[in-house]
């Protein structure tokens, strides 16, 4: 975290033991800061050429809100949150700029391997969001102190958007896909998610102006917007941007029945020779095999696949790191096999799983697989069918069988999360009484 020099402390009473924030600062404002992603739009552009007005851009604007808290008269954390979600990040370095005169800020998301860097002016950031895993890849991005709102300050009389629907990506290409959207209204404020059999796309947070809705979301890893015009009373019509490299149109009808696929029954296993003896690269740069002392002691094994730049492995990771602390008389084994970003840099690969290890806090061990691509985990994993999601889990019994094969993560921002909880839990069970 950094460590700020203040210009001048305010004191609170003893007697509350508060912290106040002092009224001169050399960072950043604290309190709440709205910001935008610049995402260039083609459509928006040709409407920005023919309109000559200040308001028009050649731009979509992904908003998103953070809040900057004070821990100590001399030190602070950033808080970005979507909907129930909160992000804390504290690792941020602040300076002055040489080269440029300004202030310049870096916040740094080290499990994503992204980071913002902007100059602070007059309270206001402006600057770029970086992924360093793509090649020349960085989205412009203003933010603004004191500014809590996410797309307007407008409020209209809105449709009605609320409720369970059955949603169709790429529903004008030849490769179209299926999605629930699971939307809560509250007059013009709306959030909630949307979930695929591969997993869910955070929680979303937006609002209902008229017959439009709009939803956006920021991690650290993905920059998510929805947005869809009511036009009928069941169904929606819209546009799904991930970032500035990926549209898709869908649409949705209002369905309160519509279910996903079972994820324990996605990816299947073709060929009972299982190759546990396989050998991955450590975070050290050294050769493992899957198999070692504590594998072949464990009653049970997982195996998970997946990727450090994944939220939705993460999400799993998390709810695993809980699990397995809870129920550590289970004489569980876990092993996670990454697949990284990086095409043919296995240094800054192992590099990055080490951070996502030592940030996570991950006890078990971490295996490099190969490149972030499905095809590659599925040839690295001959015995299943096909990998067609990061993250996917093996849950492996006493006798070096696969019990069950669990695909994608409809994590905490979905109503699946509690149902998977209490199926995993009976499953492990499940195992152990049969030992």
């Amino acid at each position: 975290m950094i460590r700020i020099q203040l210009m001048a402390i305010v004191l609170c009473s003893l007697l509350s033991a508060c912290i106040s924030i002092p009224e001169k600062y050399t960072a950043l404002p604290p309190g709440e800061w709205r910001a935008v992603l610049k995402i260039f739009d083609a459509e928006q552009a040709i409407i920005a050429a023919q309109d000559q007005s200040e308001t028009s851009k050649e731009y979509l604007e992904l908003p998103f809100n953070f809040k900057v808290v004070y821990d100590t008269p001399d030190s602070f954390h950033i808080e970005f949150r979507n909907a129930e979600e909160t992000i804390i990040v504290d690792d941020i370095h602040f300076g002055l700029d040489r080269k440029t005169a300004f202030d310049t800020i870096t916040i740094n998301f080290p499990t994503y391997d992204t980071y913002f860097k902007g100059i602070l002016d007059e309270g206001i950031i402006e600057g770029h969001w970086h992924v360093n895993y793509k090649e020349n890849y960085r989205i412009p991005f203003i933010a603004f102190h004191g500014q809590d709102h996410r797309f307007t300050t407008v409020k209209t009389t809105p449709a009605d958007f609320d409720g369970k629907w059955d949603i169709t990506f790429d529903y004008d290409t030849e490769d179209p896909y299926k999605a629930i959207g699971i939307f809560k209204q509250k007059g013009n404020y709306i959030d909630g998610t949307v979930m695929t059999e591969t997993g869910d796309y955070r929680y979303l947070e937006g609002e209902v102006q008229e017959n439009k809705m709009k939803l956006s979301v920021f991690d650290g890893a993905h920059a998510f917007y929805f947005e869809a015009k009511n036009t009928g009373e069941k169904n929606i019509t819209g546009v799904f941007k991930s970032g500035k490299h990926y549209t898709s149109n869908w649409i949705a009808e209002r369905n309160e029945d519509i279910e996903l696929g079972n994820p324990f029954e996605l990816t299947k296993v073709i060929d009972p020779q299982y190759n546990w003896q396989k050998s991955f690269t450590n975070v050290r740069g050294e050769e493992e095999s899957l198999v070692s002392e504590k594998w072949q002691e464990a009653d049970i094994k997982i195996v998970n696949i997946i990727g450090s730049w994944c939220p939705n492995c993460k999400d799993e990771t998390r709810f695993l790191k809980q699990y397995l602390t809870e129920n550590a008389d289970k004489n569980i084994y876990m092993t996670s096999v990454c697949f990284e970003r990086y095409k043919d840099d296995l240094e800054r690969n192992l590099k990055q799983i080490q951070t996502y290890k030592s940030q996570m806090e991950i006890p078990w061990r971490m295996l490099y697989g190969g490149y972030a691509s499905k095809a590659l985990a599925s040839e690295q994993f001959p015995f299943l069918n096909k990998i067609i999601s990061y993250p996917t889990m093996m849950i492996i019994d006493k006798e070096d069988k696969i019990k069950y094969i669990h695909t994608g993560f409809n994590g905490p921002a979905t109503p699946q999360f509690d149902g998977f909880v209490k199926k995993f839990d009976t499953i492990i069970n499940e195992i152990n009484r049969t030992i």
